[in-house]
C-alpha cells in the first residue's frame, strides 16, 4: 500500500491493477506490514483517480492510517470474482514463461503494467527486460497449467 493516509475516516491505497476489481468487491482484507498480517473488514471502498480510499472500523484517524505506510494489502484467492474466458488476473501469470513463435524464450513475467491503452508483460530473461502488450494481436496462447504464454513477439521490438 502507498501513500495511505487518513482523512476523515478515509485511507488512500494504490492497487496494482488499475481497475482493482478484487479490492472493490472483498469485504475482508488482510494488511501486511514486515512480519504481521491482519485481518480487516472493509466498511467502504471507492475510486479516486488512480488510487482506492477505503475505510475500516479503527482507523478512523490519520495516525492509524499513517502507522500502515508501506503496508501490503491481500485478499484470499477465494473472494477473487469469477472471470469470463480469456481474462487473467496478474497474479496468475507472474512467473509464468513467455515463449515467442519461434520457440524462443523471452524469459518469465516479472510484472504487469498498464500504459493506459492496454496491459503490458514486463518479461526479464538472458536478452535482458522485455515489454510484451497483453492484448490479442501478441498473445497466442495462455497456459496457466503449464504457466506458458505464447507470443508474436521478437526481442527487438521492445
Amino acid at each position: 500500500m502507498r501513500g495511505a493516509y487518513g482523512v476523515k475516516g478515509w485511507a488512500r491505497i494504490q492497487p496494482f491493477d488499475a481497475e482493482a476489481v478484487v479490492l472493490r468487491e472483498a469485504k475482508c482484507w488482510w494488511l501486511q506490514n514486515g512480519d504481521r498480517s491482519e485481518p480487516v473488514e472493509v466498511s467502504a471502498v471507492r475510486r479516486h483517480g488512480q488510487w482506492l480510499l477505503v475505510k475500516w472500523p479503527g482507523f478512523e484517524v490519520p495516525e492509524a492510517v499513517d502507522v500502515l505506510k508501506g503496508a501490503k494489502v491481500a485478499v484470499p484467492r477465494s473472494a477473487f470474482p469469477a472471470l469470463a474466458e480469456g481474462e487473467y488476473y496478474w497474479s496468475d501469470l507472474i512467473g509464468a514463461q513467455v515463449i515467442n513463435r519461434e520457440g524462443q524464450v523471452l524469459g518469465a513475467v516479472q510484472a504487469l503494467a498498464n500504459n493506459g491503452a492496454h496491459d503490458l508483460l514486463e518479461v526479464e530473461g538472458a536478452l535482458g527486460r522485455l515489454l510484451v502488450p497483453l492484448v490479442a494481436a501478441y498473445v497466442d496462447d495462455v497456459d496457466l497449467a503449464s504457466r506458458v504464454i505464447r507470443v508474436d513477439w521478437r526481442p527487438e521490438w521492445s
